[in-house]
C-alpha cells in the first residue's frame, strides 16, 4: 500500500483545495452569478449558504475515503497525464456522491451517516433533498467554468456526465423497487447490473473523464471501464457485508440497516438460493417484511452466515476484480499510478469501514 499512500496523500490535498473552489463554504454573489449564468441579479446568498453550503460541508467534513476522485486521478496519471489537469473533474464525482448520500438517507429513513446524525435529521428533509439535488449539477458547472477543462473535450465531458447521472438514477430506481417489493425478478445478474448502475456510475464517470482528457484509445478505455466497474461492484459487496457483520462504531451506519430496509444484496440472493427450502422461505419472509425487530434482523444475519453467503460474496468480489485487472494489466505501462490502482482495488475489497 506504500505507493497508494504516498500518491493519495498528495491527491487528498489537491482534492480538498478543489472542493473549496467548486463548492465554497460560503456562497457569495460572484460565485452564484458564475454557476447560475445569470448576472445583475440579487441573490439571497445567506439563504443559499445556510440551505446548501452549510449542510453539504457538514457532511463533507465528516470525512469519507475520497476514493472516487483518487481513482480518476490515478487513471489519468497512468495514461500519461498531469494530475493537476483532472482534479476539478475528479472532484465532481465526490461532490455528486455526497449529494446522493443525503438523498439516499432520506429515502432509506437512515439515522446515522459517518457516525453522526444524517443531514435530514439535523437540517430537515427539505434541506437534505434540495442540497443533494444541487450537488448533482452545480459541481460540473462550477468545474467547467473554472476553465481547467480544455474546450475540445467539454462536449464529451457533458455527454459522459449526462449518461452516468442517468445510470445512477436507474440503479437507484431498481434498488428502491426491490426493497419495496415492487419487483420479484431479482437474481445475481440483476444485482450486478444494479450495482454497476448505482455504484459504478460515478466510478465510470471519473474514469471516462480521465480517458477523454488523455485521448485514450478505445481498447484501453474499455479495459479501464471494466476495471472500474469491477471495483464499484466489489466496493458495494463489501459495504453490504459490513452492514451485516461490521463494527457499528467503525462502520458509521446502523448494522443490519439493509435488512430493515428490505434490500436484496448478493448475500440475500445467495442464501435464499442455497438454504434448505423452509429456511430459504423464512429468510425471504423476513427480508420482505423490512423488520425493525433486532431479533429478526439477527435471525436473518445468522441464516446468511450459516449459508456461507459472506464467504461467497467475498470470494466473488475478489474474483471479478482480479479478472478485470488481468485484462487491464498489459494495456498500461508500468508506473507508480498503475501500481497504486492495483493497491486501491485491494483496499476497497478488504476495508473494514
Amino acid at each position: 500500500m506504500r505507493t497508494l499512500e504516498r500518491l493519495s496523500g498528495k491527491y487528498l490535498e489537491m482534492i480538498a483545495s478543489s472542493m473549496e473552489s467548486i463548492l465554497p463554504r460560503t456562497a457569495d454573489e460572484t460565485f452564484l452569478s458564475r454557476v447560475s449564468g445569470l448576472s445583475g441579479m440579487r441573490f439571497d446568498a445567506e439563504a443559499i449558504t445556510k440551505s446548501v453550503n452549510v449542510p453539504a460541508w457538514d457532511l463533507l467534513d465528516r470525512g469519507g475515503k475520497r476514493w472516487r476522485p483518487i481513482l480518476a486521478m490515478l487513471t489519468y496519471e497512468a495514461l500519461g497525464g498531469r494530475v493537476e489537469e483532472i482534479v476539478d473533474l475528479a472532484v465532481v464525482t465526490e461532490l455528486i456522491h455526497n449529494g446522493t448520500l443525503a438523498v439516499d438517507d432520506v429515502e432509506d429513513q437512515s439515522e446515522l451517516r459517518r457516525g453522526k446524525p444524517c443531514v435530514h435529521v439535523v437540517y430537515g428533509v427539505d434541506v437534505a433533498i434540495n442540497m443533494g439535488n444541487t450537488l448533482y449539477f452545480l459541481p460540473i458547472v462550477a468545474a467547467l467554468r473554472r476553465g481547467s477543462v480544455p474546450r475540445s473535450v467539454v462536449e464529451k465531458v457533458l455527454s459522459v456526465f449526462a449518461e452516468e447521472m442517468t445510470n445512477l438514477s436507474l440503479g437507484q430506481a431498481i434498488d428502491i423497487a426491490w426493497h419495496r417489493s415492487l419487483s420479484s425478478s431479482y437474481d445475481e445478474d440483476a444485482y450486478l447490473t444494479m450495482c454497476s448502475l448505482k455504484t459504478g456510475s460515478l466510478v465510470r464517470m471519473g474514469m471516462r473523464f480521465a480517458c477523454a482528457l488523455a485521448n485514450a484509445d478505445p481498447v484501453t478505455e474499455r479495459a479501464l471501464i471494466r476495471f472500474g466497474d469491477s471495483i464499484a461492484v466489489a466496493f458495494q459487496i463489501q459495504d453490504d457485508i459490513l452492514n451485516l457483520i461490521g463494527d457499528e462504531q467503525e462502520y458509521g451506519k446502523e448494522i443490519g440497516g439493509d435488512i430493515r430496509e428490505g434490500k436484496r444484496t448478493l448475500m440475500v440472493i445467495h442464501a435464499i438460493r442455497t438454504l434448505p427450502r423452509e429456511r430459504s422461505k423464512r429468510l425471504a419472509e423476513i427480508i420482505n417484511s423490512g423488520p425493525s425487530d433486532p431479533n429478526l434482523i439477527r435471525e436473518a444475519i445468522d441464516m446468511m452466515v450459516s449459508a456461507g453467503s459472506i464467504e461467497y460474496a467475498r470470494a466473488f468480489s475478489r474474483r471479478i476484480v482480479t479478472d478485470a485487472w488481468t485484462e487491464l494489466d498489459g494495456k498500461l505501462s508500468d508506473s507508480e499510478p498503475k501500481r497504486a490502482l492495483r493497491e486501491l482495488s485491494e483496499f476497497l475489497i478488504t476495508r473494514s469501514r
